[in-house]
This record gives structure tokens, C-alpha cells and sequence, in this order.
């Protein structure tokens, strides 16, 4: 199996092409990254800026660069011992005239040879086997009214063009332009209507693919001879003058042109998350996995590649199949990632043939780590009396959760309910005990009251913890809803009770409709929690992460060190990332935040504090867009606060001047403002995306822009506060940094993150990383004698973090069997100190490395009014194991000693507050 040792993620677009990659090779050897991690690099819709809407997934995106190049890349990366993973969609595409797999689709309906390609409900009694195109700004009829759709010639095609925008035109469509208005057609344009008429009668996609060229050719070669040529134009201007023809056209399609609104209530292609213009694909059909994976297979056999990490992997069908395919493919020695999101303590699939997640588990895992779990009942506390209730956090999932279903998937719950009628799972005079609403809402209750994003039972009848974990959510409907008992008795006999008796026949028709609710009980998660709930509960917003939870507050240092005895047994190679493309806040916002459970009295003070200085910036409520709370209402202003502290630039004022100022200062308005436009659409509380409450919105930004005058009296008490915890913070950061490069699992670090990273979500966190500043920032460092002090004092400009990750990386690439597969040994650690240190060993065969970092240090140097460098441990000491080395070596700093009695947190932590020592037997 590859062992990646460390890797290093990359943003491929238009902006950071191949050739751009290639100049940092040198820069991302030097600091001691041993393997890319590729954002998706197959062709995708014009000037996308992530790649995850794929239009073509047999060819690189020629808007990074070409295979050629690629190979290069390759060779480049070897001769420096360096690897290459790269991130696969297997579950959607973009939904593009740029995509021919679905445009052929468009064109020939049913009888397109990618028709099976993409999971689309050709039998909804709705749609009456045409696709919906739902890209209009209004309905059909309003567009073709407003003379916004035209029937257009180009390269031998017809298209009906909305704006930019062209959809191919069925041949049946051909014949009717050619015979529109009152002249007869030419001799050789009434062959071609002859010709079009005989397909009409073809049923086997291979022949009419064939004939359909043919017709299309032989339009071209019309569009040469000056007489059909000017004849077929005459008929063009006859339908675009024609309200009536447009209106035929349209509906002569195998596709039904329609505005984006109605997907909240039907829709009958399977789409990512609520996104319209992101259409899933059929992955689980062999035929359709193979082309797929043409590209990736070519590039593992050609060595190209080394791994994959695979893009939302419980949107699948059936993802322990998918995986074994996968694997096949892709050889036993691919190191292979799936992106899962997993909750509530959910143990990630043992059965899976990867070597694990990509990384949220642990961030959520490192993040609790640095929250003091003993401030929760204050923040909880605090957050009720600001709100004026008791804010139930599951109960407001489960409301989140239903909202999403109920207003924007309204569509996918009836195709569900449609389903498991068409599917004869329980019989007419069972189905008849219950109204047809009380059925499909016990299927949304299903939906709603899964806890988990998924689960994955590929045969009937359930394994036993699965059915467990079934009859949990009928036990919590049943007791919820006790209206829909009988309908939920209904689902637990054709899901559960019925698949114990053995008949395959129905099983399969069961698993059939099991799976297919899986499918969805993911995208009604992250809907409902990471773009609703995340920005709505805002007790504690360091919380309200990707794979972490608004639920959590704080691990023990016992419970993190069970959670890597468990990852190192179970999962050594997976991923451990603390930032990511799609994190909420940079990994350096989180660790400011965490300060705030530390600081929490004089935190919870300040925010009241800032209350009463800015009420008069609020805008008052005016009983219609501005609520009766005034703009912004209580709970987004504490969220606003909450971002300040944890967003807002590293202190820099100092070196700062009217003709140089602070660039990040500069752009962090802009930043901000667009940030909080985001979160208060994606809230859903005071405006949407689909209806903006502008005036809303821009009081709350506006109040936001007057918080950032340095002439305001709240400015002063801001900064002095900002102050204090952008230092702590940068000492969680760092310490966060020791445990991602020493802890079970591979270290990831995403673009520009060996800086601090202070971005907030995508787009920000996308932004284009300096990389030469970086460059220059290690070449001086490794040109000079590391001082941590100097460091330190310098601390804003990031070197310290760069130096700490260069490092790091280097005891790894010494030591990769150590950290892949070592041990993890919990330390014990006594003295007056010992519940402010994690200390830990790893150890493989006879090379030992101990590592201990501080916890709550914000509290600690509260408490004792001493800075976090010069701070007095007392006896506070780490207690090894009998058979440890007796000496160690300070691996950052220049020091050594014996740990006959231990090991004194007041010899390791003299200089730099951090410890990574590797112990030798020494006389």
C-alpha cells in the first residue's frame, strides 16, 4: 500500500493551471511534501473555479493544461520521490450544453446511448418521459412571450437558445422548421424531412445514432447551396416570428423547458443536493463506471497517478459496491480516500476497501480537543437569554432538516412515495389502511429522523445493527408523530419484517427502495445542517464546521486519546486535514475561537459590552423586511461578533503606514460583507437566495462595515481584546499543527496553510495563495539558525507556522513507518499543571517519539497573569512507560535530557511551548 507520508491539496482552475503548478514543485519538495492532492482536473464547465462539475470526464480540462503536460508533471514529481492523489466524481456532472454525454441525451431522448448514463425518472406520470431543463428565470409560457426563446442553425444542428444558452433540437423538430410557412420545400430539403420521418420509426439507439448523423450531415450540405439555404432561413424567421411554432418546438422535446422554481416541488432527474445544474449519474451501471473511470484507470497504470480520494461517496447507490469496483480498477497498492462525513460518534464502514476518510472526522476531532468542555452550560446559558428561549439543537435539525424536504425537495419525496407504490411492496388492501399524504409523510419522517447521513446495507434483510439502528428511527416517528404510526408500521413491515422470509424476488424490490431513500437522506443533512443549521445556531460558531457538530462542545484528553487508538488501529493512512475547499472557517479562525471557551467570562462580558456600545448602529424594525429586532437581530449580531474575533487580520497596525497599509485590512470589508450576504441566505431567517431581503441584508452589513471604524468607541475595545486572543490562538494553531504531523493519520495541508490561514467559506477560502512569498519565507529560513524566540516575535508574518509544518514533515519523511503504523501510546502526565498538557508516544519497533502540547493556555496565563513563553509548569512532568528510552532529544529545540523520573513540561516547554522528542536507551 502507497504511503503517502504527507500531502499537500491543490486548487486546479483557470487561474492555477498545470504550468502554474509546475513553477512550486521545488517550494512543496523543500518543505517537505511528499504527495499531491489534486482537486479534479477533468474538463468542466467554462472557467469553473473547482472542478466538481464535470462535463467531460474522459479528458483533462484543457483550461489547466493537457496530459502532456501532465506527464511532465509526473516525471518532475519522481525524480523527487514525489506522489500524486487525485479526487474522482463519480456521483454527478454539470448539467451544460458544454456536456455531450447529456446533450445527446437532450437530443434523442430514450434512444441516446448515454440515456442509462444518468439517473433520470423517464416514467414519472408528471413528466411523461421528457427531462425537465429547469434553467428558465419564469415559466415557459411568460419566456416564449417575452420573446426570449429562438430557434437557431449552427455547424448542421437546430438549438432552441434562451439568452447564451443552446439545447440541441430533436430530429421530429427538423422537420417541423423545414415546413414552416407557406412555401414548398426545395427538392433536396424535402429528401431530408423524407429522411427524418423514416427515424421516427428506428428503436435501437446504435442505428438511430447512425441515422441521426446522417440527417444532421445532410443538413449541412443544405446549408452550402445558396437555394436551400436561403429557403431553410426563411423558414427560420417564420418560426421566431411565431409565438405558436416556438411553443411547438418546445414541446416536441424529449426535455421540457421549465423555470428553476419548480424543482422545489417535482423534479424527476436525480441532482447533488438541491443544485439543479449538477445531474447525478447511473455509477452503479458497470457500463457507465467504465467510462467514468477511462481517465483515472489510465493514469494509475500509467503511474501517473498513485491514489484517488473519491467526491461524495454517500450519494452512490450502493458505495460498498462502487468501492469494490474501485478497487479493482484501481490495483491493491492505490491508496484510496472517500469523502465522508460521519456524525454522532458513527463508526466509519470497517468493510470499506480504503484506507479511509478524507479528514473531517479528525478536524472535528483536533477542534474539540482545543475547547474547554467545562464553559458549555455558560455558553448554553448565554445563548438561550440572547434568544429568549431554550434552543433545543436537535429538535432545530430536525426542523432544518424538514424545511429543506418540504420546501426544496418536495419533488425527490414524491418520487420516493411513487416508488414504493410502483414497487408492490405491501399489498392494495394493506396500502388502502392509510391516506396517501400519511404515507409519504412517514417516508419524510424517515428522511428527516435519520440521524446519520447515510447507512448501507446492500441486501435484504438488514445486518443487525443496521436494523437496530432502523427501528430506532420508526421508534422515534412513532413517538414524535404518533399521527403517523400506522403508515410508519406500514414502512417497518416492507423494510424490516418482510425481507426475514426469504424471498429474494421481494427483497430485491425492498433493497430497491431502501437504497434509493439512502440516496437522499444525505443531501436532506447537509442541506439541513452544513447550509442551514451552521448558520442559524450560533452559540458557539467554532463548532458549526464541516464533520463537526453545533451539537459538540469539547473532548476530554482521555476521549481524544481513545478516538487515535481507534484511528490508529482501524484507519492509520487516512486523512488528517484541518482545513479543507469546503471548511466553514480556516483552521486558524477555529483555533481563535477556541480561545473564547478559555476567556469565557470575560468573553460573554465583552459581548454584552459590545451590545450596548453599538445598539444605536443597528437598524430599528420597521414591521416589514427589517423584523421587530431590528437589524441585525440578536442572534446575527453575536454571530458577527464571533467572526470578528476569529477572522479578522493578524494585529499588524504596527507596521502598517498610510502609504504601505495592511493589505489584509484592506480587503477584509469586502470579505466580510460578502461572507455575511452568504450566511444569512444560507440562515434562511431574514432572507434567501431565492428572495433577498436586501434591506435586511444591508443593514447588517452596513452595521458590520461601522464596527470596523477605528473611531468608534468600540474599536478600542475590540482590538485590545483581538489582541489577546490572536496570541492564544496562534499557540492552539501551532499546537494543532504538531498533533496533524504526529497523530495517527496522514497530514494535509490545504493550499497556502503552512501560513496562517484566516479565510472564511468558499468562495474565501479559494482565494489565490502567494506562494512566493512563502518560497522566500523558507529559503531565508533554512538559510539562517532556527531561533523561536525571533519567531515568535515575529509571529504574525506566519514564518513560525512555515517552519514548525517544515519541521515536522521532516521527522515524518525520516520516520514514515513510525508515523503510519507506530503506536499510540497514551502519556500519563502528573503534577500541579497536568490538566493543561496532551502528551502521547509513538512508537514502532525500537524508535520511540513523545509529544505533548498545552491545552487551555488562555485560561492558565489568565489565571497566573504570565505569558504562555515564560510560564513557571511547576512540577508538572509527563510519566513514561517502563520499557521507554531514558534519554530524549528536543527535535525543535536544542536540548536533551533523561526522564529517569519523568519528563519536566518545565524543560520541554522552555522557549517554545511545544514537545516533540525522540527517546534513545543511553547508559
Amino acid at each position: 500500500m502507497n504511503n503517502p507520508i504527507s500531502t499537500y491539496r491543490i486548487q486546479f482552475h483557470r487561474g492555477f493551471t498545470f504550468r502554474d503548478f509546475e513553477g512550486i514543485i521545488p517550494y512543496l519538495d523543500k518543505l517537505g511534501i511528499r504527495t499531491i492532492y489534486a482537486s479534479p482536473i477533468a474538463e468542466a464547465v467554462p472557467d469553473s473555479v473547482h472542478g466538481y462539475d464535470s462535463v467531460n470526464p474522459q479528458r483533462i480540462n484543457p483550461e489547466i493544461g493537457t496530459q502532456a503536460q501532465l506527464r511532465s508533471i509526473s516525471r518532475q514529481l519522481s525524480q523527487r520521490g514525489m506522489r500524486w492523489i487525485q479526487d474522482i466524481v463519480p456521483n454527478h456532472m454539470a448539467f451544460h450544453p458544454t456536456n455531450p454525454w447529456l446533450m445527446d441525451v437532450l437530443e434523442k431522448g430514450q434512444l441516446s446511448r448515454f440515456a442509462p448514463f444518468f439517473d433520470i425518472d423517464w416514467h414519472s406520470p408528471v413528466h411523461k418521459g421528457r427531462l425537465m431543463v429547469p434553467f428558465l428565470g419564469e415559466s415557459l409560457d411568460d419566456v416564449i412571450d417575452q420573446n426570449q426563446l429562438k430557434i437557431t442553425y449552427r455547424s448542421g444542428t437546430f438549438s432552441i437558445t434562451y439568452f447564451d444558452t443552446a439545447y440541441p433540437l430533436h430530429l421530429r423538430s427538423y422537420a417541423t422548421i423545414l415546413q414552416a410557412g407557406d412555401e414548398t420545400p426545395t427538392e433536396a430539403v424535402q429528401e431530408l424531412i423524407d429522411q427524418i420521418n423514416h427515424l421516427r420509426k428506428l428503436r435501437k439507439p446504435a442505428t438511430y445514432a447512425q441515422q441521426s448523423t446522417a440527417c444532421q450531415s445532410a443538413l449541412a450540405g443544405l446549408m452550402k447551396a445558396s437555394a436551400s439555404k436561403a429557403y431553410i432561413r426563411r423558414c427560420l424567421n417564420v418560426v421566431n416570428d411565431t409565438p405558436a411554432c416556438i411553443w411547438q418546438i418546445a414541446n416536441e422535446q424529449a426535455y421540457r423547458l421549465c423555470s428553476h422554481a419548480e424543482t422545489d416541488q417535482q423534479i424527476n432527474y436525480r441532482r447533488f443536493f438541491t443544485v439543479n445544474a449538477l445531474i447525478c449519474l447511473n455509477i452503479q451501471d458497470p457500463i457507465v463506471f467504465d467510462a467514468v473511470h477511462q481517465l483515472p484507470k489510465a493514469l494509475l497504470d500509467a503511474g501517473i497517478f498513485h491514489g484517488l480520494r473519491v467526491d461524495h461517496i454517500d450519494g452512490l447507490y450502493d458505495p460498498r459496491q462502487y468501492l469494490d469496483r474501485l478497487r479493482k480498477l484501481a490495483g491493491k497498492d492505490a491508496y484510496i480516500v472517500v469523502e465522508k462525513i460521519l456524525q454522532n460518534d458513527e463508526v466509519f464502514p470497517l468493510n470499506w476497501p480504503v484506507q479511509g476518510a478524507t479528514g473531517y472526522a479528525y478536524l472535528s476531532m483536533v477542534n474539540n480537543l482545543f475547547t474547554r468542555t467545562s464553559s458549555e452550560v455558560s455558553f448554553t446559558r448565554f445563548y438561550q437569554q440572547l434568544l429568549g428561549e431554550k434552543t433545543a439543537v436537535r429538535q432545530e435539525l430536525h426542523e432544518k432538516k424538514a424545511y429543506i424536504l418540504y420546501q426544496h425537495m418536495q419533488g425527490e419525496l414524491d418520487n420516493l412515495d411513487a416508488l414504493f407504490r410502483s414497487l408492490n411492496l405491501v399489498s392494495n388492501d394493506v396500502l388502502a389502511t392509510v391516506s396517501p399524504d400519511q404515507l409519504k409523510a412517514a417516508i419524510g419522517d424517515f428522511l428527516i429522523q435519520c440521524p446519520v447521513y447515510r447507512y448501507y446495507g446492500n441486501h435484504m434483510p438488514l445486518d443487525r445493527d443496521e436494523t437496530a439502528a432502523v427501528e430506532g428511527i420508526f421508534a422515534r416517528i412513532r413517538q414524535a408523530k404518533k399521527g403517523h404510526s400506522t403508515a410508519v408500521d406500514l414502512l417497518d413491515e416492507a423494510i424490516l419484517k418482510r425481507p426475514q422470509s426469504g424471498n429474494a424476488d421481494y427483497d430485491e424490490r425492498a433493497l430497491r427502495f431502501y437504497q434509493r431513500c439512502m440516496q437522499f437522506t444525505g443531501p436532506l443533512m447537509a442541506k439541513g445542517v452544513e447550509d442551514t443549521l451552521m448558520y442559524t445556531y450560533n452559540r458557539f460558531i467554532g463548532h458549526d464546521e464541516v464533520g463537526d457538530s453545533p451539537e459538540y462542545f469539547g473532548l476530554t484528553v482521555d476521549e481524544f486519546h481513545e478516538k487515535m487508538i481507534d484511528r490508529q488501529t482501524h484507519w492509520p493512512l487516512a486523512l488528517s486535514a484541518t482545513s479543507t475547499h469546503d471548511t466553514k472557517r480556516g483552521e486558524d479562525v477555529r483555533s481563535r475561537l477556541n480561545v473564547l471557551t478559555d476567556l469565557t467570562d470575560e468573553w460573554l462580558a465583552k459581548v454584552q459590552e459590545w451590545q450596548q456600545l453599538n445598539n444605536e448602529l443597528r437598524q430599528k424594525g420597521d414591521g416589514g423586511e427589517i423584523p421587530d429586532e431590528g437589524a441585525p437581530d440578536p442572534n446575527d449580531e453575536y454571530f458577527i461578533y464571533q467572526t470578528l474575533v476569529g477572522a479578522y487580520p493578524m494585529p499588524g497596525e504596527s507596521t502598517a503606514t498610510a502609504d504601505q497599509p495592511n493589505v489584509d485590512e484592506v480587503d477584509f470589508p469586502d470579505r466580510l460583507t460578502e461572507y455575511l450576504e452568504k450566511a444569512m441566505r444560507e440562515a434562511k431567517r431574514n432572507s434567501t437566495y431565492n428572495a433577498p431581503n436586501e434591506a435586511y441584508e444591508d443593514a447588517t452589513k452596513a452595521f458590520a462595515l461601522k464596527l470596523l471604524d477605528k473611531k468608534r468607541p468600540f474599536w478600542d475595545s475590540f482590538q485590545q481584546f483581538h489582541q489577546r486572543v490572536a496570541d492564544f490562538g496562534l499557540l492552539n494553531s501551532l499546537a494543532q499543527v504538531v498533533l496533524k504531523c504526529t497523530c495517527p493519520g496522514m497530514p494535509d495541508i490545504y493550499q497556502g496553510c503552512e501560513g496562517w490561514d484566516l479565510s472564511l467559506v468558499d468562495p474565501d477560502n479559494r482565494r489565490p495563495v502567494d506562494f512566493a512569498v512563502r518560497q522566500t519565507g523558507l529559503d531565508d529560513l533554512l538559510a539562517t539558525e532556527t531561533n523561536w524566540t525571533d519567531l515568535w516575535g515575529n509571529r504574525y508574518d506566519a514564518r513560525i507556522k512555515l517552519w514548525l509544518i517544515h519541521s515536522l514533515l521532516a521527522e515524518r519523511n525520516q520516520n514514515p513507518d513510525l508515523f503510519a503504523y507506530g503506536h499510540y501510546i497514551p502519556l500519563t502526565v502528573e503534577g500541579r499543571y497536568k490538566r493543561n498538557v496532551l502528551a502521547f508516544a509513538r512508537r514502532h519497533e525500537q524508535t520511540w517519539y513523545v509529544i505533548a502540547v498545552p491545552l487551555g493556555m488562555a485560561q492558565l496565563c489568565n489565571k497566573l497573569t504570565e505569558k504562555a513563553f515564560s510560564l513557571d509548569w511547576k512540577d508538572t512532568h509527563i510519566v513514561l512507560p517502563p520499557e521507554a528510552p531514558n534519554s530524549w532529544q528536543h527535535r525543535l529545540l536544542a536540548s536533551e535530557g533523561k526522564a529517569d523520573q519523568g519528563i519536566a513540561l518545565a524543560d520541554l516547554f522552555n522557549g517554545l511551548p511545544l514537545a516533540v522528542l525522540k527517546l534513545e536507551k543511553r547508559s
